[in-house]
């Protein structure tokens, strides 16, 4: 007596469950320069709003102050690797960040220009694979009261879900 046996195989890893796509939202812990969107150290909740664009929100030490972050980008690649654009706008609660004293007295209309805000755009490399998540970024800055640049480096690590 012969029997046929009919069964599926189901494959239960972690990476399996996913079907090969990056998580889909981030919570990563970040660091940074004085420029960067979320402060010196900080915190960042990240979403992948489609296959290739992502939103992110964050907050963290400005010392003093605490700096708040908005940031957009764009994506390129797959496979949970990514290179990307990004688009950001950032404050501090407590630090003029905007011009500098040697702005200041280059230029009189800038005795009383406070700003604690700041826009950047930037260029990095994402890594999001499984439940862990590595970004790293360098990004050009421009204040509202001066038309100096500044440079901003921000990065961090975290855990997708």
């Amino acid at each position: 007596m012969s029997y046929a046996v009919w069964a599926d195989e189901v494959d239960l890893t972690p990476r399996s469950r996913r079907s090969g796509r990056p998580p889909s939202i981030v919570i990563r812990a970040e660091a940074g320069s004085e420029f960067s969107p979320y402060g010196y150290v900080g915190g960042v909740f990240s979403w992948m709003a489609g296959p290739s664009n992502e939103l992110e929100f964050g907050a963290g030490g400005g010392f003093p102050g605490l700096q708040l972050g908005f940031a957009a980008r764009q994506l390129f690649g797959g496979g949970g690797q990514f290179f990307f654009g990004e688009l950001s706008l950032a404050g501090n609660t407590r630090v003029n960040r905007g011009a500098s004293d040697a702005d200041r007295l280059a230029n009189p209309q800038l005795t009383n220009a406070s700003s604690s805000l700041w826009t950047s755009l930037g260029l990095g490399f994402e890594q999001r694979s499984d439940f862990v998540d590595f970004s790293v970024a360098g990004s050009i800055v421009f204040t509202t009261a001066s038309l100096t640049p500044h440079w901003s480096v921000h990065g961090g690590v975290g855990f997708g879900f």
